[in-house]
């Protein structure tokens, strides 16, 4: 956003700089295991509390406020709980969010002001504009674009980011509308109301950190890549979460011996902002080795889309606009005039905001010239949002969206040795045939070994995802947690596989000899084992199951067939394609999920119907044993598993 003249802001420039780098290094140190956000947040936190207090007893605090109201208490407890909750979030959100770009275009986008117009808008008494609506269904729009199809931001990456929106949002918008006074006075010390929100976040991070139970695992090592990370983290992070007016007495210094003049606007909330952090972020997506990020060409038209469609383009019209314009956001307290003491600075009240912004339009002196200029601009974004909507509900495919891995190994990992996993995940990587094919290994620990050396020792031509769990379920519990929480990362094929799997050299050869592109299940253990029906299914080991539990899985599975000559699958070992991941019945598999962390006897119920589970109840009689591949004896590519046609 353009301004009128004046010399460039070096606190500004500093927290650009410190954000965008501190979400670097957060990215490049969870890549490198590093799972600790919450450990980071209470260092960043901390430092920036230091320097809060510090700066603010070196202010001058001879003017009390008087007592504040319980409604102002009230908005100033909502506000601080809100600024505590989306730190938390926010930091979590990256380490579960493997497409970052995409996660710092979601949280950069101004929903305050989309929030605001829309409310100012439903409040007018006289005739209301439909420039208002207009925009915010493009900006709604935008962000179904930002989601379409995303592959990478799945599971709790997109359920933190979204609280983080939420709360981040509500804190903005307290803000902005007066409902939070500041600065607060804490006896002699006075400090602006943001950071009495740092000062709820930080017990906060510390009672979530201390019951996740971190202290029991043994990943927390720090290699030499991490080491040199952190110390840099330690400065990017405290600066970034510091607040407007510290931030300006720390670069004091600075500030006096730069006297460049500048129109461009470089604050916290103002336009410029989030394109220069997202310009950080993705300029490393180039230069440096990081998880991948596959923001598609029509999430960054979305997000260019959402971005305009916040901006005021009649204001910016106005020749008046840098005098009587709508005050951009700040969303750290502290940002006022420039060299206004702290001891002036005061939140606009209620009133003062509704003068600002009269309830019949945004702005009292706005022409109709310019009302136009808003509308028509409005119009031309959402025809290019409607156009991309259109573009990717007619020309995406109806069959199998493509995938970004061939194939994906899943490891339920418990208390294995390292080199027992790294050589499971070898005995698909080392197939002739699969070489030059994208595969990827995801590796659920639900112990408490190490991570970190798991990560080190891992080869490097196969990407690793290391993810926690919770010890319940089996590995059951483990493999539907994958394919109801990753739908939108699935590979073409998952290899669903324990850690220590049974006969691994017969498992390789049938990996061998079947895998190919049209495999739709494939078993990885004997088949052999067939019962006739489902009131009576039982086997060698003494395992059996009512004939209700299975007629319920059969029937939900493969609606319209029989149920009869069923082949159960062991050892939890198996292939099965994305189609027949995203065709199963999610709502039963849910059901499944929660009926097996609670009873053990299911879980071998669970073992024995992943081929029903995934419409492949029957497999032929031809189909060779184990032992009998891996001798040589093969049979057509159909008789061993089932086939997407």
């Amino acid at each position: 956003m353009l301004v009128s003249k004046q010399p460039v802001q070096c606190h500004h420039i500093v927290r650009v700089v410190a954000l965008g780098a501190n979400i670097v290094i957060a990215r490049h140190l969870f890549a490198e295991c590093f799972h600790y956000p919450l450990l980071m947040l209470i260092a960043h936190v901390s430092i920036a509390l230091v320097l809060e207090v510090i700066t603010a007893r070196n202010g001058d605090t001879s003017t009390q406020k008087p007592p504040q109201s319980w409604s102002s208490r009230l908005y100033h407890a909502l506000f601080a709980a809100a600024v505590a909750i989306g730190l938390v979030f926010t930091y979590h959100s990256f380490l579960h969010n493997r497409n970052t770009t995409l996660g710092v275009m979601l949280l950069g986008l101004d929903w305050t002001t989309v929030f605001s117009r829309l409310v100012r808008w439903i409040r007018q008494d006289k005739q209301r504009q439909v420039d208002v609506p207009l925009s915010t269904a493009t900006f709604s729009l935008c962000i179904i674009l930002l989601l379409w199809n995303e592959n990478l931001l799945v599971g709790k990456g997109i359920d933190f980011i979204l609280v983080a929106i939420v709360c981040m949002t509500i804190a903005r918008q307290l803000w902005v509308s007066g409902r939070v006074e500041s600065p607060v006075n804490f006896g002699v010390v006075k400090v602006n109301a943001y950071s009495t929100g740092l000062a709820v976040c930080l017990p906060l991070a510390a009672f979530l950190l201390a019951v996740t139970g971190w202290y029991n695992r043994r990943d927390f090592q720090v290699p030499g890549r991490i080491l040199w990370m952190l110390p840099i983290s330690l400065i990017t992070g405290p600066l970034s979460l510091a607040s407007e007016s510290t931030l300006k007495k720390l670069t004091s210094w600075l500030q006096e011996r730069v006297q460049v003049q500048t129109r461009i606007d470089l604050s916290y909330g103002s336009s410029l902002f989030p394109l220069l952090v997202l310009a950080i972020v993705d300029s490393d997506n180039v230069l440096g080795e990081h998880r991948p990020s596959t923001t598609s060409g029509v999430q960054w038209l979305g997000y260019a889309i959402a971005f305009l469609a916040t901006i005021d383009i009649a204001q910016m019209t106005s020749s008046t606009a840098s005098n009587i314009g709508e005050t951009s956001y700040t969303p750290i307290p502290g940002s006022r005039m420039q060299d206004e003491p702290m001891d002036d600075l005061k939140t606009p009240v209620f009133e003062d905001m509704e003068a600002m912004y009269p309830p019949e339009f945004p702005c009292a002196r706005e022409s109709a010239f310019l009302r136009h200029i808003s509308l028509t601009w409005q119009a031309i974004l959402g025809s290019l949002a409607l156009f991309l909507f259109f573009h990717c509900t007619f020309s995406a495919p109806s069959v199998e969206p493509i995938r970004s891995w061939d194939l994906d190994i899943v490891i339920a990992w418990y208390d294995e040795p390292v080199d027992q996993v790294i050589s499971t995940a070898q005995l698909a990587l080392e197939i002739p045939d699969f070489a030059g094919r994208k595969i990827r290994t995801i590796v659920y620990n639900k112990g408490s070994l190490n991570e970190t050396e798991l990560a080190i020792k891992f080869p490097k031509e196969s990407g690793l995802d290391i993810r926690r769990l919770e010890n319940v379920g089996r590995e059951g519990d483990t493999y539907l947690s994958h394919i109801l929480d990753s739908e939108q990362n699935w590979a073409s094929h998952t290899l669903f596989i324990q850690a220590e799997p049974h006969d691994p050299g017969y498992l390789q050869a049938r990996l061998q000899d079947y895998l190919v592109r049209e495999t739709g299940f494939l078993s990885l253990s004997h088949v052999r084992n067939f019962c006739p029906s489902c009131d009576a299914c039982n086997d060698h080991s003494g395992w059996t199951e009512e004939g209700t539990v299975l007629r319920e899985i059969f029937t939900r599975s493969n609606p319209h067939k029989t149920c009869q000559d069923i082949s159960l699958t062991y050892r939890g070992q198996f292939v099965v394609s994305s189609r027949r991941m995203r065709q199963a019945n999610h709502e039963l598999l849910r059901e499944m999920r929660t009926r097996v962390i609670e009873d053990d006897h299911f879980g071998y119920t669970l073992e024995r119907s992943w081929g029903t589970i995934f419409r492949c109840p029957t497999i032929s009689e031809r189909c060779p044993t184990l032992l009998s591949g891996w001798i040589g004896n093969r049979a057509e590519k159909g008789d061993c598993q089932c086939l997407d046609s």
